[in-house]
Parts: C-alpha cells; sequence; structure tokens
C-alpha cells in the first residue's frame, strides 16, 4: 500500500507541476518532426526519438525533482516516516515509466499505427524509462549543483547511448551486448522488425539487470548522503 501511495503521490506531483503539459507540447512537436521526415529515414527517426525520449526524461526530470526535494529536506524525513527508501525509488521510476509510456504510444498511435509488437514496444519503453531515472537519481543526490548534476549525467549517460551508433551501422552488434539500453533498441525496434524469442530473453535480461544494479547502486548512494547529513547535523549541535 504505501509503494502505491507513493506512485500515485509522484503521479500528482508531476500533474501539479505540469510535467503532463509539457510532455503534451513535446509529443506535438514530435509528431510534426515525424510527418516531415522522408519515409526513408522515418524508421531510424522514430526508433532514435522513442529511445531518448524516456532517457531524456528519466534523467532529466528525475533529477530536477530530487533536487528540489533535497532543497526542501525531504530526504532527511525518510528515516522518520513508513515511507520506505525502496518504495520511494520504485514510485519515482514506476511513475515517470507511466509518463515515458504514455508518450511513447501517443507518437507510435498518431504517427505511424499500431507497433507491430506493443508488448515488446511498451517494455522497452518502459525499462528504459526506469534505468535512467535510477540512474539520475544515483547521480543528483552525490551533487551539491545543478552544473554538477548536468555534467555527471552527461558522463554516466554517455555509455548507455553507444547502441545508436548501431541505428547507423557504426560497428559489430556484438561490441554493444553487454550494454543495457541495446536490449532497449531491440525491443522498441520491434516496432518495425520481428525480434526472436532469444532476442526477446536477451534483451528482457539485459535490461532488468541494468535496472537492478543501477537500483541497489542509486540506494545506496541515497543512504550515503542520508548518513552524511545526518553526521553533519550532529556536528553542528556539537
Amino acid at each position: 500500500m504505501r509503494l502505491l501511495a507513493a506512485f500515485l503521490n509522484d503521479v500528482r506531483f508531476q500533474w501539479r507541476h505540469r510535467f503532463y503539459f509539457v510532455y503534451l507540447l513535446v509529443c506535438s512537436l514530435y509528431l510534426l518532426l515525424l510527418h516531415a521526415i522522408p519515409a526513408a529515414y522515418k524508421e531510424t527517426v522514430t526508433v532514435l526519438l522513442t529511445f531518448s525520449d524516456p532517457s531524456a526524461l528519466g534523467l532529466i526530470f528525475a533529477g530536477g525533482i530530487v533536487l528540489l526535494e533535497k532543497d526542501q529536506g525531504i530526504h532527511v524525513s525518510l528515516f522518520v516516516t513508513p515511507l520506505r527508501l525502496r518504495e520511494y525509488l520504485l514510485g519515482k521510476s514506476a511513475s515517470l515509466a507511466l509518463l515515458s509510456t504514455m508518450a511513447a504510444w501517443a507518437i507510435h498511435g498518431l504517427s505511424l499505427g499500431m507497433p507491430a509488437a506493443p508488448a515488446l514496444f511498451t517494455v522497452g519503453v518502459a525499462l528504459t524509462s526506469t534505468l535512467c531515472t535510477l540512474l539520475s537519481i544515483g547521480i543528483v543526490v552525490r551533487t551539491q549543483s545543478v552544473n554538477g548534476f548536468l555534467l555527471l549525467t552527461q558522463l554516466y549517460a554517455l555509455p548507455l547511448a553507444l547502441p545508436l551508433l548501431r541505428l547507423f551501422e557504426i560497428g559489430h552488434p556484438a561490441w554493444y551486448a553487454i550494454l543495457p539500453t541495446n536490449g532497449s533498441l531491440l525491443l522498441i525496434g520491434s516496432v518495425y522488425r520481428s525480434v526472436t524469442i532469444m532476442e526477446t530473453v536477451y534483451s528482457i535480461a539485459i535490461l532488468w539487470a541494468g535496472n537492478v544494479i543501477v537500483y541497489f547502486w542509486a540506494k545506496r548512494s541515497i543512504e550515503r548522503h542520508l548518513l552524511s547529513g545526518t553526521e553533519r547535523g550532529k556536528s553542528d549541535r556539537c
């Protein structure tokens, strides 16, 4: 129940701060762009936009939300409320994944029609969004400024963007096999090409593994941040 409450609270926060309105504008711009793209390039551009959209949403929006919470001192209260840290992280990830998935479906539904593999497409978008959201949270609690957050985000996110080179036939596909976002591209690309059972299992498994690793890293980052804040508070009182 606490996880559901955390999820609904994050959705209300995003609605109240007009995240959904902003994303309506973003989707409109994407639709205009896709209608202007020649048919020969539409497949590549669509996959690129669908991949970058949940990535940017998770990295930038999640970071902005957590920076705001840090400034308001909300994180310190996590230890004295019934809300668990895992529920905080999962609620954030799920709420932004919902927004990402809705945006991705709106873009495809209004410009390209129903994806060939709707379930795989949805899983690919959602897991990519949660991966980037958790990564962003782990980064932002380690920084003290917006500039520091943006710089670290670029450094941490760069390896995740490398599989995009596949869209331009740069490098051998095996080079990117250990990166979870390679699975993202395979699942999102299922709107245009059939994905084998082995590719499906591999994509979901590596994305799930990436999410688990980043989840524990983000959790540890927040615990260290809270511990350091507690120690500073004790030294100030002394």
